[in-house]
């Protein structure tokens, strides 16, 4: 078993329903591989975190690799596992609510406290989106 965690940044045509479309079919393809995980989306990029039998994860992330619908595509960690945090999520997406939400949400799925590399990764996503929004002046109203 293994883990993968990465981000990327979305192509410019990635609307909520270009990912809607993209859930849909990463669940079909991870239940007939047996994979798990869960997809972070905000501010155009994407953060995934990916798991199951090792040969079959390795392939599916080699076809993410070369997915147009992302690039930049950048391992944040990669390590074996002794079994699934995510079992029930064949793909579950969060793009809404921040950090805390899906944290929680992870959280309650995993049934035990976050391995500090998922948290972190969590955290670090969504922190460097209010760094990002930080940079755009608010205007007076």
């Amino acid at each position: 078993m293994r883990r993968i965690i990465y981000q990327s940044t979305a192509s410019p045509e990635m609307d909520r329903a270009a990912l809607f479309r993209l859930v849909y079919q990463a669940r079909l393809a991870n239940e007939r591989r047996g994979l798990s995980g869960f997809l972070i989306f905000a501010d155009q990029h994407f953060l995934q975190v990916v798991e199951g039998p090792t040969w079959k994860l390795v392939a599916t992330f080699e076809a993410i690799r070369r997915d147009v619908r992302h690039n930049d595509v950048t391992i944040i960690d990669e390590r074996s596992i002794t079994a699934p945090l995510f079992r029930a999520w064949r793909m579950r997406c969060f793009d809404e609510g921040g950090a805390a939400a899906a944290l929680a949400a992870m959280t309650a799925e995993a049934g035990v406290a976050l391995p500090k590399v998922v948290e972190d990764a969590v955290q670090a996503f969504f922190g460097c989106d209010r760094a990002r929004a930080n940079l755009v002046p608010v205007q007076p109203a």
